[in-house]
């Protein structure tokens, strides 16, 4: 008996329906493709009668209704920097498709680049390690750092004569001040407090300070704090817990090591750690408007022993900003050019 063995052979052809990413397309970087601040990232089904429905941000948790063969993603919903995006996408034919992608989101604006020129110098105690500088009621009032060093202490802002100056607890190291309510408020770096003085330099109270402390300014009965990353922090005035967070970036992407933090006409002026460089900021968005460069005003081989640029106070009345660092033997007034109206 012989047997026939026939052999069937069936091709099943697929409709594609996997999602692509259309824009954007190329990037300059072969790891993540660059997306701006104002644009959007577009997923794309190919030629299809189907459409998407909805898709869901697995990392975020947000949904979004489309309704279409494209969906956009805004970029600001974003992150600045790397973005590894997993993206679900319902499709009209009860489909899921999967889709991951690395975006690099960047601020669509090139900061101004503003050197600064035409000031004029005062001098400036060479031991202070400057950490927070603020002008109020024509007085300068400044922080300085270091375990067994650290002082808060006020100054004559028309030659730079220490007036009066006041000791911190030997244990701890002074950081970033403001003026709030009419006391001021002072960091310490990695000592979990904050300290209270009135205006007088008397201590009034200390309180728990969790993060570690850097820059500190206030905008609109709000503190404002750094802790030497890319991000800023509201701070709760009454217990000192983060209220809220937002990520400071330029159009190359996040911008890290923000120190001293100045709230200047409406903007946050915030020098960078190892930079004599100032980033102005936008509060709304966290995007640089511009770069101040301090670069040309002190000369490092002839004063050898000056540390980082560290102290950042605005004279609202006269509309003059001072300048100084870590034990920088003087100060700058600067009247920049950008306040004249």
């Amino acid at each position: 008996m012989r047997f026939s063995l026939t052999i069937i052979v069936v091709f099943v052809i697929f409709t594609n329906c996997s999602v692509y990413l259309k824009h954007p397309s190329i990037g300059n970087n072969a790891q993540w493709k660059t997306v701006t601040y104002n644009d959007s990232a577009v997923f794309c089904l190919p030629k299809s009668k189907h459409r998407i429905d909805s898709v869901i941000n697995t990392r975020s948790g947000r949904t979004y209704l489309v309704n279409n063969n494209c969906f956009k993603l805004p970029a600001c919903d974003l992150k600045a920097g790397i973005n590894e995006l997993s993206l679900l996408f319902y499709l009209s034919n009860s489909k899921i498709r999967k889709k991951k992608e690395r975006l690099y989101m960047v601020s669509e604006i090139i900061p101004k680049q503003i050197p600064v020129k035409n000031y004029n110098l005062i001098k400036h105690d060479e031991s202070a390690y400057t950490q927070g500088l603020i002008y109020w009621n024509d007085l300068l009032y400044e922080s300085t750092g270091l375990r067994g060093e650290s002082t808060i202490r006020t100054i004559n802002p028309k030659n730079g004569d220490v007036l009066t100056k006041q000791l911190l607890t030997d244990s701890v190291f002074g950081e970033g001040m403001t003026l709030f309510n009419s006391e001021l408020y002072v960091l310490t770096w990695k000592d979990s407090l904050v300290l209270k003085f009135n205006t007088d330099l008397q201590l009034i109270e200390q309180n728990t300070y969790r993060k570690e402390g850097w820059g500190l300014t206030n905008i609109d009965r709000r503190l404002l704090a750094s802790d030497g990353s890319d991000y800023l922090f509201y701070l709760d005035s009454n217990n000192y817990q983060v209220d809220s967070v937002f990520q400071v970036f330029n159009h190359r992407g996040p911008v890290y090591y923000l120190n001293e933090l100045e709230y200047i006409d409406n903007h946050i002026w915030a020098n960078v750690l190892g930079k004599d460089t100032i980033m102005v900021i936008d509060p709304e968005n966290g995007k640089v408007e511009m770069e101040i460069d301090v670069t040309n005003c002190i000369d490092r081989l002839q004063h050898p022993d000056a540390g980082a640029l560290n102290g950042i106070a605005y004279d609202k009345v006269n509309q003059v900003v001072y300048l100084t660092g870590k034990n920088w033997p003087f100060m700058l007034i600067w009247r920049p050019f950008f306040f004249e109206k």
